[in-house]
């Protein structure tokens, strides 16, 4: 061992966890605990003397710190230095550190494949609880988008109490909703209004793992009708593309000098490309939403269901991941899809923490800026997400083209690399907004979806341009569009010298 002697930092920690459990910290103390001599097990932990494994494993399961991160402080010892009794009780403390591996194991397999998705996962948390399944019956179905490139986009789960089934008593039902971290509004309430409070307490908590998903089906909505078969319905929707986190794949793509790629965009526009886009590449996708975390490792988790991250906040983390990664000359390979409304202060305008995070970030920016056509067909589209009257479409189309126009003036006058980001123009439709852009239908556009497989297409032309590295699509939606993506006239999209 050089440097700081090991015993000394393994004592203050024993000490302070002894401390914490409310202990004696005493060497006398101690020593009686672990059957030793006073005199001597001073001199130990003072660093006078050797520290041999079996008194190592004893203080540490005294303290109740794990005998396996000890034993890391401590540095292994070859086998020549050890007894054969010391040996025997090194192999019982192995036993168990794979003993607890193998309990892992199924939450370590998570961490290599995506969660399943919301709707899926809702309506096999009610088959699989006793009590919600003589309640409830599921339905699951998918919407299927695009003219020239066909797709799932939407993943939908129709939850709907079985014949003659009534609401909870409300003392029941307030406590299964306490449970979530959930509550009984006051005042008056319909029996849909209750059913749909049971549906989400009985979800809410294994729902809570990062994905985006959303309730609809209520009386005065319509966007979601044609995916029902009653109506008003509890569904439980998510994007089948970009709804969720997905971890790498088992193969990525790799280049000399790889970089995070953000994305700028959403559902508004062509934002899903992002979750193509890094599909194609074997990367990470990361969709950066409210109440997320992320790991040092890069994993995308979730915080405690009764606390609240805002966007800004989880675009927060996600920057500085990306910038410690980079800093550790050891890049995140993510593909990291974040909305223009994580930029945005409360009172309305870009707030600057964010924007100087988005600007210093060394990851590659790309924008795909949706043309007002667009946006005007989000902003009535999620006007049938809520009853006639209760929402204002048009206000937020403008809302969101505004916080564009503000960050396509940051980032022209940010001090950027030359070639590091791409901005690319998405082309207005050819026809009128009616023909073109049906607003208040489950599905997804032909025109906005085939326009987002093609910036996802774009972009990985880019990345393999600028990089000087071939890219062969790994297996997935793009590889399987490729020969038409090929052929396709459109496909190649106008590149900008700058943002707009």
């Amino acid at each position: 061992m050089t440097g700081e002697n090991p015993i000394l930092e393994i004592a203050g920690r024993c000490m302070r966890a002894l401390a914490a459990r409310g202990e004696p910290t005493s060497m006398a103390a101690i020593a009686r605990r672990l059957g030793r001599d006073d005199s001597l097990v001073r001199r130990i932990l003072k660093g006078e003397r050797p520290i041999h494994p079996d008194f190592l494993r004893d203080l540490g399961l005294y303290a109740g710190v794990p005998v396996a991160e000890l034993f890391h402080t401590m540095g292994w010892l070859p086998e020549s230095e050890l007894s054969a009794q010391e040996l025997a009780a090194l192999a019982d403390e192995m036993r168990r550190a794979v003993g607890t591996l193998e309990k892992a194991e199924p939450y370590l397999a998570q961490l290599a494949q995506p969660a399943p998705a919301a709707p899926v996962m809702a309506a096999q948390l009610l088959l699989d609880d006793p009590a919600a399944a003589e309640r409830f019956e599921t339905r699951l179905s998918q919407v299927v988008s695009g003219d020239r490139y066909r797709a799932a986009t939407a993943t939908v789960a129709e939850l709907g109490p079985r014949p003659g089934v009534r609401a909870l008593p409300e003392r029941e039902l307030a406590a299964l909703a306490a449970a979530s971290a959930l509550h009984v509004p006051r005042g008056p309430h319909d029996e849909f209004a209750l059913v749909r409070l049971e549906l989400r307490a009985r979800t809410r908590r294994r729902l809570n793992n990062g994905q985006e998903y959303a309730w609809q089906g209520g009386a005065g909505q319509r966007t979601w009708r044609q995916a029902a078969r009653d109506w008003p319905a509890h569904l439980l929707v998510q994007c089948a593309i970009s709804g969720r986190q997905f971890p790498a794949g088992t193969v990525p793509w790799t280049c000399p000098e790889p970089r995070t790629i953000v994305m700028i965009g959403g559902r508004h526009g062509t934002g899903v490309a992002a979750a193509l886009l890094a599909e194609a590449l074997g990367w990470q996708f990361v969709l950066v939403r409210k109440n997320i975390l992320v790991t040092r490792s890069g994993r995308i988790g979730a915080v405690p269901i009764d606390a609240v991250r805002s966007r800004n906040r989880s675009w927060m983390a996600v920057a500085e991941h990306i910038a410690r990664r980079d800093a550790e000359r050891e890049p995140w390979p993510a593909v990291v899809l974040v909305r223009p409304a994580a930029f945005v202060a409360d009172a309305g305008g870009l707030s600057e923490p964010e924007v100087r995070a988005l600007l210093a970030t060394p990851a590659r920016i790309v924008t795909a800026r949706p043309p007002g056509a667009y946006l005007r067909w989000w902003g009535r589209r999620i006007e049938g997400d809520y009853a006639p009257g209760r929402h204002d479409g048009e206000s937020q189309s403008r809302r969101i083209a505004g916080h564009y126009d503000g960050l396509a003036r940051h980032l022209a006058r940010a001090e950027r690399p030359a070639g590091h980001d791409l901005f690319l123009r998405v082309p207005p439709p050819r026809g009128t907004q009616e023909e073109m852009l049906p607003a208040q239908v489950p599905h997804l556009p032909g025109e906005v979806f085939d326009q987002t497989v093609r910036v996802a297409w774009a972009t990985l032309s880019w990345l393999s341009e600028v990089t000087r590295t071939p890219i062969r699509a790994r297996p997935g939606r793009l590889r399987g569009w490729q020969t038409r993506l090929q052929a396709d006239p459109d496909a190649v999209l106008p590149r900008l010298s700058g943002p707009e």
